[in-house]
């Protein structure tokens, strides 16, 4: 055990046992309890102090003693915060306390220019904690009385201590005698009870109100309002300040940046998706930024025009707005001598050297204003593509996609020579708000296109490729072999399908072979007959019956050219499946016009109900087939012609559908009599899709296939003569004969013999 040595105390001078090199055990628990702050903080110019005594309880070690007051102690992780710590530590941050910076004070009595807004904080306060202020000692006074008559605590009489401090600071730092009533704004909190203090003590410069017209003769006045027990908050008022920004002066309450700088930094990120940096002209940071340049060296004359130069002029009145003279800019405020004509105009016949596809990314996020000047050829182009808008009748958003992407096209390589088919995929893969298909059929028309095969490929066709290079390398070059024999390309020459068709059956073929691969099938070569029969056996009805026709004709192809030895489908026969056509009930049927739309649904579904058209039928109708002034017609199909003589709800809608198609598409050259606004105006004159009539049907809750069987089994039933059925509807014989025989099965009953 070691035991304490002898010597002499430093802070009682007593000579006896030292716990610690210095300090005697009464003397090392009075350091330890903090009840001597004075010589903790200065031990060499502190007096002797007296001995004391201490009174130590029975199994309660003198080191765990506590003062009898445990409430209000600041505590640092958990363990209590001596006073004499503190007092050394804000002994050496004083000189930390009282930065020069921050509200430095100014000549008393001299007046502001412009009173600017101030952003108050708690950090702001900390920094001027030991700065003189004239009049604090007198308001920390009054903060007591006031405390003691609302109940405030210590803590919170300490907050207050910290705005009423801001407060002095800000009247120091304007120079004045008394506190502005508007500097209150700008403090963060407690601003009431501030403003009440201040008012107390007298150093509170209250706002003048205007005075209140006279009450008319005669009025009664009314009894003054009971006043609150705290007087209400100041309204905050505008006030003149520079915006962050543009440096230009405005009026607001408590934003710090302009309204035409803050809806410019919005359009940027939303439009643009540019973010902030440092502008190339006036090279200051943080700022929102288009083509390199902060909205203030873009809007100001001596911007855009002035690289040199690094400064900024100062402006007084109004912020500079994006609009210019009430109106938004155009082209006109920075004209075509200011902008160059672009470097890369293609000049026509010029050879290419290398094939690369440009990058339009960099041009297509410029502004109009931005991008280079337009040639004489390449504004005629344009207002060509306006005559074309106005005659067409565009809608507002393809329009303006359509006009932006031949704009950038003909700012940047002219409209002397072709445009490259390629280069309008790439502007339109950018995703800035262009429109390509337009653009191409607009300047193919002209002659100002050139052509990439690759673009001009069937999309199904595209498709096919992409789903056979997922398949084994044998497998994918027997199935392209099959796609050569089925377009008509084989060894015997015949009118082949289309890519269509052909996705139709690969689309039922791709789960097969995707089974036959996961058995470890490497070519169709090992496909045996009982694979076919077991793939046709994994379905049931219509779907197996198309299973069995698919692999049929895929390997019928590879037997015809010579790919495979045997045909393993040879010899299958699968039964024909007889269905009988639906019936729908009547109530389903009553007022199914009702859910048409406009004159385009209503007609589709006059034509698919009453004279049982399919889809394909009435996509084919061309504008020259309606004849309404002999009342019919013509459904042109393979080989052949059905004339449909219109009753009245037929003639009516016609009629009604006409005059809506003239209305919007006046100059269409499409020649099918029914479009939408997509195919109007596509020069390649397509028909509508098959999506469109799911769009119309959708509503009633039946299929049009539904509709049309039910409409020939309605006839079937009402007059049982097969050939009435074939005149009034165009439809095969066996196919009449197959709606009579639904519609009368005693008639197909064998007689006995």
């Amino acid at each position: 055990m070691n035991h304490p040595e002898q010597g002499k105390c430093l802070r009682c001078h007593h000579t006896g046992h030292l716990n610690s090199d210095v300090l005697c055990r009464g003397c090392l628990h009075a350091v330890r309890l903090d009840s001597d702050v004075e010589w903790a903080t200065d031990p060499d110019g502190s007096a002797p102090r007296s001995r004391q005594l201490m009174l130590l309880y029975y199994g309660l070690a003198p080191t765990h003693a506590q003062p009898l007051k445990k409430y209000g102690r600041r505590t640092v992780g958990g363990r209590e915060r001596l006073h004499w710590v503190e007092h050394i530590r804000a002994a050496a941050e004083a000189p930390m306390r009282d930065d020069a910076a921050v509200l430095p004070p100014t000549v008393r009595g001299q007046m502001p220019l412009f009173p600017v807004r101030r952003m108050l904080s708690i950090d702001i306060c900390r920094r001027i904690l030991q700065r003189p202020l004239a009049g604090y000692a007198d308001v920390v006074e009054h903060t007591a009385a006031f405390a003691a008559e609302t109940g405030f605590s210590k803590p919170m009489q300490r907050k207050l201590h910290e705005m009423l401090r801001l407060a002095l600071a800000v009247r120091d730092a304007d120079g004045d005698d008394l506190v502005d009533e508007m500097v209150l704004n700008d403090i963060p909190n407690f601003v009431r009870s501030v403003r009440a203090i201040l008012l107390r003590a007298g150093m509170l410069r209250i706002w003048e109100e205007p005075p209140e017209p006279p009450e008319p003769p005669g009025r009664i006045e009314p009894l003054p309002a009971r006043s609150p027990r705290r007087p209400p908050r100041p309204q905050r008022r505008a006030t003149p300040r520079s915006c962050e920004h543009c440096g230009c002066w405005f009026s607001a309450e408590s934003l710090v940046v302009c309204t035409p700088c803050a809806a410019f930094a919005r359009l940027e990120r939303t439009t643009l998706k540019t973010t902030t940096g440092r502008c190339e002209r006036c090279h200051r940071a943080d700022l929102p930024l288009a083509g390199g340049h902060c909205r203030r060296c873009r809007v100001a004359p001596n911007g855009r025009g002035a690289e040199p130069q690094s400064w900024t002029q100062l402006w007084f009145g109004p912020p500079l707005h994006v609009r210019v003279h009430g109106r938004r800019r155009t082209d006109d405020d920075c004209p075509a001598s200011a902008r160059p004509v672009s470097e890369h105009l293609a000049v026509p016949g010029q050879q290419t050297l290398f094939e690369m596809r440009r990058d339009w990314r960099a041009v297509a996020k410029l502004p109009q204003q931005d991008l280079p000047a337009l040639t004489s050829s390449a504004e005629q182009l344009l207002a060509d593509l306006e005559s074309v808008i106005k005659e067409q009748m565009w809608t507002k958003v393809p329009a303006t996609k359509t006009r932006r992407a031949l704009r950038i096209l003909v700012s940047w390589l002219g409209a002397d020579a072709p445009v490259l088919e390629s280069d309008i995929q790439a502007l339109v893969e950018t995703r800035y708000k262009v429109s390509g298909r337009r653009v191409t059929q607009f300047l193919e028309a002209r002659g100002l296109l050139t052509p990439d095969p690759e673009f001009r490929r069937d999309t199904r066709q595209m498709r096919l490729e992409e789903e056979l290079a997922t398949l084994p390398e044998t497998i994918a070059q027997e199935l392209r072999v099959w796609i050569k024999v089925v377009r008509g390309e084989g060894t015997w020459e015949h009118a082949g399908r289309s890519y269509r068709s052909i996705f139709r059956y690969f689309h039922v073929l791709k789960p097969i072979i995707q089974g036959w691969i996961k058995d470890g099938v490497e070519s169709l070569r090992e496909i045996s007959r009982d694979d076919i029969e077991t793939a046709i056996a994994s379905r049931k009805g219509t779907p197996a019956r198309t299973i069995h026709i698919v692999l049929r004709n895929v390997f019928r192809a590879l037997r015809q050219e010579r790919v495979i030895f045997r045909d393993p489908s040879r010899g299958l026969v699968f039964a024909g499946i007889k269905t009988i056509p639906p019936s729908v009930p009547s109530d389903r049927l009553a007022g199914l016009l009702s859910h048409a739309k406009d004159d385009f649904q209503r007609f589709v579904m006059v034509l698919v109900c009453v004279h049982a058209l399919s889809g394909t039928d009435i996509r084919r109708l061309l504008l020259t087939d309606l004849d309404l002034s002999r009342e019919r017609l013509v459904v042109r199909r393979h080989g052949k012609r059905h004339i449909i003589y219109l009753d009245e709800l037929t003639y009516r809608c016609a009629s009604a559908w006409l005059r809506e198609r003239h209305r919007r598409w006046p100059a269409t050259t499409n020649p099918h009599l029914l479009i939408n606004r997509w195919t109007a105006v596509d020069t390649a004159h397509p028909s509508i899709g098959t999506s469109t009539f799911s769009t119309v049907f959708r509503p009633t809750g039946l299929t049009m296939p539904t509709l049309r069987q039910d409409r020939i089994l309605d006839e079937a039933f009402e007059i049982e003569d097969p050939l009435h059925l074939m005149r009034l509807f165009g439809i095969a014989a066996h196919t009449a004969m197959r709606y009579i025989n639904a519609a009368h099965p005693e008639r197909t009953a064998k007689l006995p013999r």
